[in-house]
């Protein structure tokens, strides 16, 4: 059942970009509720879940042949990289890069709003992902090994056109208003973030926090629901860690929201 849901959840992300920006193009894949998953593995890490879903999008479209997947290029016994997909779309070569990001709006960051985003761990940043793309993931499409194997497949590496498909989860500071997201689709929005005396602020309301594969789950109500003191018990030992938990939080009302409480 999890699957499903978290596949639901990547369904309802959004794209950060439509389009071209930043240097790169966006791939729209059309989503599918009833779709059938092939998840066999338990133990994926949340990228690799999410690639499989798209994996599993792209096989059931009648208008896409897949090429490869999670294609290494070895060098000298040497693994240099990794073309994440190879399609055909109507007869058209792509070649496509997959990116799900979780993202906070740090305003203490110098820069512009792009210099803003990092992960919640603070351990990697929309910046460093897009400058990653642009000078490693794109070109080694055009690495001579690279042009080996795409031979092997019969095509030549000339033919593929290069996109993106890149959806994140965007977490903006507690009382700040949307409007200041301009340069990215404020559409990926999905809540706020704290730190831990801010969450003093919420001692009446309940508290869930999800498995790092169920981050990819909207929220809802049926969950083993923990009271304030409970979740600052099993928060602060994350904290401590240098750890910055995703939690879903219930009001007395019933409105569900999703948070991130960070060590920063």
């Amino acid at each position: 059942m999890n699957d499903r849901l978290r596949y639901m959840g990547y369904l309802r992300t959004n794209n950060l970009w439509d389009g071209q920006r930043f240097g790169l193009n966006q791939y729209f894949i059309k989503g599918v509720n009833n779709i059938e998953l092939t998840i066999k593995n338990k133990k994926l890490r949340l990228g690799h879940l999410v690639e499989q879903f798209i994996f599993d999008l792209l096989e059931q479209d009648k208008n896409i042949q897949i090429i490869g997947t999670n294609i290494q290029i070895i060098q000298d016994k040497k693994t240099i990289g990794e073309l994440d997909c190879l399609i055909s779309d109507k007869g058209k070569q792509i070649h496509l890069e997959l990116v799900y990001k979780f993202y906070l709006y740090d305003t203490n960051i110098p820069g512009n709003e792009i210099d803003k985003w990092i992960g919640p761990n603070r351990n990697d940043s929309l910046k460093q992902k897009l400058a990653k793309l642009k000078s490693k993931q794109m070109p080694l499409l055009f690495h001579p090994k690279s042009n080996e194997i795409i031979n092997h497949f019969g095509y030549n590496t000339a033919s593929f056109d290069q996109k993106v498909h890149f959806k994140a989860q965007l977490f903006i500071p507690l009382g700040q208003s949307e409007q200041i997201i301009t340069e990215v689709n404020s559409a990926c929005i999905c809540g706020f973030y704290i730190t831990r005396q801010e969450l003093a602020l919420f001692k009446q309301n309940e508290f869930f926090l999800p498995s790092k594969l169920d981050w990819l789950i909207h929220p809802h109500s049926d969950v083993l629901w923990l009271s304030h003191s409970e979740c600052l018990a099993v928060i602060e030992i994350e904290l401590n860690q240098s750890r910055s938990p995703l939690c879903w939080m219930k009001d007395p009302k019933g409105n569900i929201t999703k948070l991130f409480v960070v060590f920063w």
